[in-house]
């Protein structure tokens, strides 16, 4: 619970810087892999950015909140078969992106992923990210999430969408 209440503290802080920057929000598909590839299949979340400075401008900086649910498949074990739980993550971190040729954002989202479901402790959250403006308030991005838990790491590529507010 108390997650969730930081989490919701962190978006609600970031509305009230709204007039003072770019506020971002999408959505995201995510291909697990690695170990995370083993217990799921595929994942969807969302984001929610709040990024300082003008939206042209070549560097920008800001918080970012996000939310993960990787969907479990069947995992067989022996001769045994069984449905691995949903694993869910609340990203919270911060991001930094500069804009090349006007139109491709590349950048990181840097932090911690905080683990929502029973026996997930979340980790350190590292997000390598490249994207390219398709409209004037739209982005499609791809990056290569990587949550570091204890004993592994939770890596994923995305494939995500944001709209801009506040132009």
């Amino acid at each position: 619970m108390k997650k969730l209440l930081f989490a919701a503290l962190l978006v609600l802080g970031m509305g009230s810087l709204y007039g003072q920057g770019v506020f971002k929000v999408g959505a995201v598909l995510a291909i697990p892999t690695g170990d995370a590839a083993d217990y799921s299949g595929i994942g969807l979340g969302a984001d929610v950015y709040y990024m300082f400075g003008h939206e042209d401008a070549w560097l920008n900086f800001g918080p970012t909140v996000g939310f993960r649910n990787y969907f479990g498949k069947d995992v067989e074990i022996g001769n045994i078969i069984f449905k691995a739980d949903d694993a869910q993550f609340l990203p919270l971190a911060g991001a930094f992106r500069a804009k090349t040729a006007g139109v491709l954002n590349w950048g990181a989202d840097i932090g911690y992923a905080v683990g929502i479901n029973d026996g997930n402790d979340g980790g350190f959250y590292f997000r390598p990210i490249i994207g390219v403006d398709v409209a004037d308030t739209i982005e499609v991005n791809a990056s290569y999430e990587i949550i570091a838990v204890d004993g592994g790491s939770w890596n994923a590529f995305t494939f995500g969408i944001l709209f801009e507010f506040g132009k």
